[in-house]
């Protein structure tokens, strides 16, 4: 009873009495943590900050929007180090441009020969790998060639390595020559050479290899020896790798 009538009537001290229905407005507080109008707890530090900024000559943070940096504030010492710093910078671009101009010729000297104008075994055998991941699209079966310069020893020991580099170049340019129409061509190592061509079946492969033996025997050195090759051929089949591919062909050399 006593509390029902506190409620209607008000406390012992007169304040009228508070409806509980209904919410009470609440008083915004204060910097100095009171009532009353004005930021909350901190409000109006970051204009006196910006102030005290602006007093000691230090207006702008050290790293402005556009990236730069500010030498305003900064020691000497400090200063001379960040200049060294940023002199250093194209140098090193520079440098990095170079390296990676490097890296690319290197890249593509991994897959060359180093005397003939063509793949090395490498190259060969990854050029291969991508045309025989490739043979499941295509209904014709490539057909690897494998030529032996069979009188190239011979060459060597009679007329020394200068001459024999000469007789694996020619070699080269008659693999190369457009009326062969290799796929892939490079040499293996030693005298032999590798190049796939798209003819009929195992039967083509075998005329095309004819006709590089009489283009080579066709062909002569400055000092007019002549080149003789044996061939070998074997089809790529899909799921066949590069050098086995090698060896089949190798096993049909005659």
């Amino acid at each position: 009873m006593t509390v029902r009538l506190f409620a209607e009537n008000g406390d012992l001290e007169g304040r009228p009495g508070m409806d509980v229905n209904q919410a009470a407005p609440v008083q915004p507080v204060g910097p100095g943590g009171g009532h009353g109008g004005g930021a909350g707890p901190g409000g109006g530090k970051k204009e006196e900050h910006h102030e005290e900024q602006a007093k000691n000559g230090h207006s702008e943070p050290a790293i402005n929007v556009s990236g730069l940096l500010s030498m305003e504030g900064l020691s000497p010492e400090a200063q001379h180090a960040i200049e060294r710093m940023a002199s250093e910078i194209e140098p090193l671009r520079r440098q990095l441009a170079h390296a990676q101009e490097e890296l690319t010729a290197a890249r593509e000297n991994a897959f060359r020969h180093p005397v003939v104008p063509a793949f090395n075994r490498r190259g060969v055998t990854a050029e291969m790998e991508k045309l025989i991941h490739r043979l499941g699209h295509i209904e014709a079966r490539p057909a690897l060639i494998l030529v032996h310069l069979a009188n190239g020893d011979d060459i060597r020991r009679a007329h020394g390595l200068a001459v024999l580099d000469q007789a694996l170049r020619l070699t080269c340019d008659v693999l190369a020559s457009d009326s062969h129409q290799a796929m892939v061509m490079g040499c293996l190592g030693g005298n032999d050479f590798a190049m796939v061509v798209l003819e009929d079946g195992i039967e083509g492969a075998r005329r095309k290899a004819g006709e590089i033996e009489a283009a080579l025997r066709a062909t002569h050195t400055a000092e007019g020896l002549f080149l003789e090759a044996r061939t070998g051929v074997a089809l790529l089949e899909p799921g066949m790798s590069a050098e086995a591919a090698i060896t089949a062909a190798d096993r049909n050399l005659r």
